[in-house]
């Protein structure tokens, strides 16, 4: 188990405490027997634990707006994306899109067997096919490193609800998130490629336009390969694209 499954493991269990600490003391104050109360306690909190791990993902994906593709957009995805999940063995995520010129991505999980990658309309549109393979592979590592699971538990169970507590919400997702996971996710991608200048390309791009994307959710403000730009500060601790451009290009 890696720092990224750790992490998501305790925030689960952190929700399930919590959940079940509020029924029992409120079973508790009402009169009930404190066996009872207990045992409602943790009943309820493995539910909400439960609960959260296996709707997650879908959830953020419905808050992010992203829809199936089809047409020429769903036949490049889907033979970008087999070709190196069938390559390397790696569990096929679903594929997903938001219609905007822009280009952007993200990728969304509850397991390595229950994921989705999100890319923009124009990243479709206006990447290579080279460029495409690096920007999916990036995402399927953050499927398999576990980060992506804990991006969407972070973002469903704290940065969500805190949306108008910004303070709060940046402290939080700060200490829950790991730093540095967009960069090695990087380098596991330009691994899986064997390809390094696919991804760079990619980056380099992204880094000449605007990373807006239609309706952001604060949710999956730090989950997109670049942030968009909403006008907030928000510390996500996520390499800037700089950094990141100019670690795979000493590669």
């Amino acid at each position: 188990m890696n720092s990224s499954q750790r992490r998501s493991a305790v925030v689960l269990g952190s929700l399930g405490v919590l959940a079940g600490a509020v029924v029992l003391a409120v079973l508790f104050l009402v009169g009930l027997p404190w066996l009872v109360a207990v045992v409602a306690g943790v009943v309820v909190g493995g539910v909400a634990a439960v609960g959260l791990h296996l709707i997650a993902w879908r959830l953020l994906l419905r808050l992010a707006g992203s829809t199936r593709p089809s047409g020429e957009a769903q036949a490049v995805l889907e033979n970008v994306l087999e070709g190196l999940c069938v390559s390397h063995g790696i569990p096929t995520p679903e594929l997903r899109v938001i219609h905007s010129h822009s280009i952007n991505s993200l990728a969304a999980a509850r397991t390595p067997a229950h994921a989705a990658i999100v890319v923009t309309s124009g990243a479709v549109e206006q990447l290579e096919r080279i460029e495409m393979e690096g920007l999916v592979a990036h995402h399927l590592c953050r499927i398999r490193r576990g980060d992506a699971a804990l991006e969407t538990l972070a973002g469903v169970l704290l940065a969500w609800p805190l949306t108008t507590v910004g303070w709060l919400r940046r402290r939080l997702m700060d200490r829950v998130l790991p730093a540095g996971r967009g960069l090695a996710a990087d380098f596991e991608a330009v691994s899986l490629t064997r390809y390094p200048p696919g991804l760079l390309s990619a980056l380099m791009t992204l880094s000449g336009q605007t990373a807006q994307v239609p309706s952001p959710t604060v949710a999956a403000l730090h989950m997109w390969i670049d942030e968009p730009d909403w006008g907030i500060a928000d510390a996500i601790r996520h390499p800037r694209l700089e950094t990141r451009i100019a670690a795979l290009t000493e590669l």
